[in-house]
Parts: structure tokens; sequence; C-alpha cells
């Protein structure tokens, strides 16, 4: 399996940082739909007006939204929406916990080991 570049797992723990709170996981939500304009966002999440501005200050800043005004009309939309819904999808869906076999872990532990490194499991 191919491991990304570790900026690549930089820039994709500051999206999810920024995604991680309940307020902006409804506002990407709510903006996979269709654009909203700021009011209209308000009324759907109950929150004082000012603290939905910072919550979507923090999702322009990491550039997963963007906005276009008409005079005090301000409307958002989504900048990325593949990666923002295919996110939503996957968090929205079951994922049950899978037990594994301790011996079947342990066998694919040193089969990947000893490929990677050229030698056996164990050895110095």
């Amino acid at each position: 399996a191919l491991i990304p570049a570790a900026n690549c797992w930089e820039d994709a723990s500051h999206l999810l940082r920024a995604m991680s709170h309940p307020v902006r996981m409804a506002i990407l939500a709510m903006l996979c739909e269709r654009p909203h304009c700021v009011k209209h966002l308000n009324a759907l999440i109950p929150i004082p007006q000012p603290h939905l501005s910072q919550h979507i200050a923090a999702l322009r800043k990491v550039e997963l939204v963007a906005c276009h005004a008409c005079g005090p009309v301000h409307c958002y939309y989504l900048l990325k929406p593949t990666l923002v819904k295919t996110l939503i999808r996957l968090l929205c869906e079951e994922h049950p916990a899978k037990e594994q076999d301790y011996q079947v872990v342990v066998r694919h532990a040193r089969k990947g080991w000893e490929e990677r490194i050229g030698q056996k499991w164990g050895s110095s």
C-alpha cells in the first residue's frame, strides 16, 4: 500500500479539525444540499449569529466553504463538495467494530514486516 507524504496527513488533519464540531458538521450537511445565505443557516441552526459566523469562518479558513456577497446578503457554498459529501456520507453510515483473530493479525504483521524490511520477524 502506498503511504502518502507527511504533508498529506498534515493537510487532512487541518480539515478534520475544522470539521470536528457538531455545528460545523450541520453547516456542511446543509451546504451539501445547496448554497445557503447566513440568515437561512441561522434559522436552521438556532445559535447566536456571531457564533455561527465564527464556525463559518473556521470552515472558510481551511477552504471547505466560500461565500458570495450581494450587498448585505452572504451566500455560502462548498468549495470541495465531493470531499465533504463523501466524508459526511461515511460518517453517517454504520461501521461496526470487527475483532480479528490474534493469529491472523500477527501473521499479517510479520508478512508485512518481512516484505518491507527484507529480514525475518524478530531478528536484529
